[in-house]
């Protein structure tokens, strides 16, 4: 049932773009009474509705923490700009969609962190919602601020406005806190005892606020100093994926929402090692659902929901080792329903060719292949171990078994590359486009190529290497769409200007904070938009408190550089990534994991998965999480 809208609210929503996204109520929606329980939790999404109502995250732990007795778990997300003028013009809050409470009501605010261009929308949500944007203003009478995902792996760009931060995987970790929090809340004297004794009492919290920086007279990071007492941040994982639940009556929202269907995580985790992938480094180990799991999952969620497309979602879904099971299986259960199926961009493999057949009795549009590079000089660099053969291989049977359109996601920038690494992007683009003709089609076939800008992550080989300049990108982007012959390629580039901003947050220390804020006052929002993105803030703020972009974006670092997210363990460690820096340098490939060769990445025993074949399962990961199960050590999947 839909909570009547206030007055101020009614009169609103006619003047706002897309006013459903503000309103709630939607199908799947849990909503309880806020006088009955003893945790309220607000998790948002620092985007639009139409954005974070995607997102596979938010649905699984707004799921988790509704099953518990005792806490309610409502949704926000950030308005638009006509929605927040109309909330500042009115001097209303920005409010939950559950119950409408304005944030500062509840007693915990999340935020997913997926993208740095979004940073900024988490100030606007504060604000809004009537918390105070720094941390230090805060006491026991405000909410805690948390945040967790990608972005959590540097912690320290936000360190300003957050007050914990979440390591790892989220499932077990936030259930785990909520079930302590209103006990310790109820104890602490002061906000900082209260974050102190979080972190000691559940190692996966990060607080910035009880850690001290030193830096250099360089300027460079010197030393991370924590408080007394405080164990060293470690990542959560969940070991035992195949009962990790997710919701099966996920929220169907009221307007068109990116992934708008039924999502289900086939895998989590990737172990081909890519030095440029953080999501690779960060999700091992790795990890399965089964076909009959999977197969479960997507009967229920269809059942309560009605979706008509299921996205079979994972890192680099044709490694899972029972990848054509699971298609058959899904395929057979779901055709005469004609519900499609989709997978994510796939890795180039020899199990490639074998997908377009095995859902060719449901709508085809368009496959999605990441070669990341087109030769093997970069390849090598890189660590991706694939073949164009394949790649081909796999584009013929999807224009054989009539597929639409192909896409490719490439990269330039790389670390190592020369012109000719940038011009045989276009010629692999063209060489798979004219491999329709072979099945007598009259044209060569759409190749939607999109060419991504190097953007060096945290917590991967090439975390030491300085990103292009601007002035360098604008060079490539110009070179490669000169190559360009065929016009059925279409080649799309991302914006160099937020490609730019990205590196520089990513690898920055605290210090970046003031040019959030400060770009955040300046008016930008919603950077992640092209409408609103204007670089010209961005560039103002640097100017204004004085920090050198360059310095965090462009510089190569020395391999005694201290990182600022040096003092949490991720699970890989720096040593190993530094080995797998010293190796691209030389051209040296490095054998995954699914070999069964070991290459003492720190996640250590515990995790490691041991794959015979391709159709084998890891006997070493389920033997740990059966030995963990006995011990009576798992709790949603994560060791205690």
């Amino acid at each position: 049932m839909r909570l009547p809208f206030p007055l101020w609210l009614d009169e609103t929503l006619p003047k706002v773009r897309q006013p459903a996204q503000y309103i709630g109520g939607e199908v799947n929606e849990i909503r309880k009474d806020p006088a009955t329980v003893q945790l309220r939790i607000a998790l948002g999404y620092p985007d639009t509705y139409s954005v974070g109502m995607g997102h596979q995250g938010i649905r699984i732990l707004y799921d988790l923490l509704n099953r518990r007795e005792g806490v309610a778990c409502e949704r926000f997300f950030c308005p638009w700009p006509d929605m927040e003028a109309e909330l500042r013009a009115g001097g209303h809050r920005l409010f939950s969609l559950e119950s409408r409470s304005p944030l500062a009501d509840f007693d915990v605010v999340g935020f997913t962190l997926q993208y740095e261009l979004s940073y900024t929308n988490i100030l606007t949500c504060l604000d809004l919602g009537g918390i105070p944007l720094r941390a230090e203003e805060r006491d026991l009478s405000h909410p805690l601020v948390i945040a967790g995902g990608a972005g959590a792996l540097n912690p320290e760009v936000l360190a300003d406005f957050v007050d914990l931060f979440f390591l790892g995987d989220g499932e077990g970790a936030l259930v785990a806190f909520s079930a302590i929090l209103p006990e310790l809340k109820a104890k602490a004297r002061t906000r900082a005892e209260l974050l102190h004794e979080l972190c000691v009492r559940l190692p996966f919290l990060y607080a910035p606020a009880l850690w001290q920086m030193r830096y250099g007279e360089d300027g460079r990071l010197a030393e991370a100093i924590p408080a007394p007492g405080l164990p060293k941040p470690r990542r959560a994982v969940v070991y035992d994926f195949e009962r990790t639940p997710i919701p099966t009556a996920p929220i169907v929202p009221h307007i068109d929402v990116v992934h708008d269907r039924i999502t289900i995580e086939i895998m989590r985790g990737c172990v081909q090692g890519c030095r440029f992938c953080q999501a690779g480094y960060e999700k091992r180990p790795q990890r399965f659902r089964s076909a009959a799991k999977v197969l479960a999952l997507a009967e229920e969620i269809y059942k309560n929901t009605g979706y008509d497309e299921i996205g079979l979602t994972s890192l680099s879904s044709s490694d899972h080792p029972d990848l054509v099971g699971i298609m058959q299986a899904v395929d057979e259960r779901f055709h005469a329903r004609r519900v499609n199926i989709s997978l994510p961009s796939l890795r180039v493999n020899e199990q490639v060719k074998d997908l377009p057949k095995l859902v060719r009795s449901v709508r085809k549009s368009g496959l999605t292949l990441a070669p990341e590079v087109a030769t093997d000089r970069l390849r090598k660099i890189i660590n991706k171990n694939i073949k164009n053969e394949d790649l081909f291989e796999g584009a013929l049977a999807a224009w054989r078994e009539g597929w639409s359109q192909i896409k490719l996601y490439t990269m330039i920038g790389i670390p190592g590359e020369v012109d000719e690494d940038v011009a045989y992007i276009a010629e692999l683009a063209e060489k798979v486009s004219n491999l329709r003709l072979h099945f007598g089609g009259r044209r060569p076939g759409i190749v939607h190529t999109s060419v991504s800008t190097f953007v060096p992550k945290p917590l991967t080989a090439f975390q030491w290497h300085g990103q292009p300049t601007r002035e360098e990108v604008d060079e490539r982007q110009r070179f490669l769409y000169a190559q360009k012959k065929n016009r059925a390629v279409v080649l799309k580039f991302h914006e160099r200007d937020r490609s730019w901003i990205e590196g520089v947050i990513s690898r920055a220390d605290r210090r970046i904070g003031r040019v959030l804020q400060r770009v955040w006052e300046l008016g930008a929002r919603m950077d992640a938009w092209d409408e609103q993105f204007k670089v010209e803030l961005w560039e103002q703020a640097f100017r204004d408190t004085g920090i050198d972009a360059a310095f965090y974006a462009h510089r190569h670092r020395p391999a005694d550089e201290v990182f600022a997210w040096d003092h949490l363990d991720l699970g890989v460690t720096k040593e190993y990534l530094r080995e797998e820096f010293e190796a691209s340098l030389s051209l040296g490939e490095t054998e995954h994991c699914q070999t069964g060769k070991c290459g003492d990445c720190g996640v250590g025993a515990k995790g490691c998965v041991e794959i015979k074949g391709s159709t084998g399962y890891f006997p070493k990961y389920t033997k740990i999480v059966e030995k963990m199960r006995e011990r009576g050590t798992l709790t949603l999947g994560i060791e205690s």
